[in-house]
């Protein structure tokens, strides 16, 4: 499966990752003698202290050691695919998106109370179709973290959408609806409502939910399903991801039919009330 992601998104995770560098304490392995030790340094480079691993209240210093390194190999394998610098770059999101990192921090995953039929699982979640597995694999593979199925109350509404996916780099969510029996009967005013209920509470098609097709006949491949979801957070980035020299204007405020002429104005005012 080929990777395809933007500049734009490459740039906010090395600015990420700076960020949880930054965090995380400065913990690497090594050898002491014939023992495997995690030591922590301070900004000099100087040991502060060293942690043996064969004590099981220090391997989590062993796990924060491994998660600094993978921030590390990561982030040089994106600069070496940008041919600009991130520090000129800041995340600005140009409006709200309707779930953030705070809504994602209470979502729990697998929690539709209607019961599941058939044996499909994604490593230890059960699922309802070959579809969703397919389309968590293809999110595994992209190293995007999701949830399945968790519960959202969005303005007093419980919603259960099919995977919630987490952009930490811009601490915002997407919704991803699997829809893979279009056509059959019945099935296509279920999915037109779960789209309505999606938009009556606020969530924008293609920004803030992403609706994955097939049919009986139509089964979408690896690459379509990738490609899909890859184009969903390469508008988000190219959104969010702008140089320091540019400032985002909010003109949400603005009435645009203001500047029309009255004839044509009082028109559009009547088609879209």
């Amino acid at each position: 499966m080929n990777i395809d992601f933007n500049d734009d998104y490459k740039i906010a995770k090395v600015l990420f990752i700076d960020k949880e560098l930054d965090r995380l304490p400065n913990l690497h392995r090594g050898n002491n003698s014939y023992s495997r030790v995690v030591r922590l340094y301070d900004n000099n480079g100087k040991v502060i202290k060293t942690y043996t691993q064969n004590r099981e209240k220090n391997y989590k210093y062993g796990e924060i050691a491994d998660r600094r390194k993978r921030y590390q190999l990561l982030k040089k394998q994106l600069m070496s695919e940008l041919k600009v610098s991130p520090t000129e770059y800041n995340i600005q999101l140009s409006a709200a998106y309707r779930l953030t990192k705070e809504d994602w921090d209470k979502m729990k995953s697998q929690s539709n109370p209607k019961k599941i039929k058939g044996d499909l699982w994604f490593e230890n979640i059960h699922m309802r179709s070959r579809f969703e597995v397919n389309t968590a694999i293809v999110l595994k593979k992209l190293n995007l973290e999701f949830k399945y199925e968790p519960e959202i109350i969005l303005d007093g509404i419980i919603v259960h959408p099919d995977f919630v996916v987490y952009l930490p780099e811009f601490e915002v969510c997407f919704i991803i609806e699997c829809m893979g029996m279009t056509g059959s009967s019945g099935y296509d005013w279920d999915a037109i409502n779960r789209m309505k209920l999606l938009m009556d509470v606020g969530c924008i098609p293609f920004r803030d939910f992403l609706v994955l097709g097939g049919t009986e006949t139509f089964i979408p491949t690896e690459e379509w399903v990738a490609n899909a979801i890859i184009s969903m957070v390469n508008s988000i980035a190219a959104e969010c991801v702008q140089p320091l020299s540019r400032q985002i204007v909010s003109h949400a405020k603005r009435s645009l039919i203001s500047e029309l002429p009255p004839e044509i104005a009082e028109r559009i005012a009547q088609e879209w009330k």
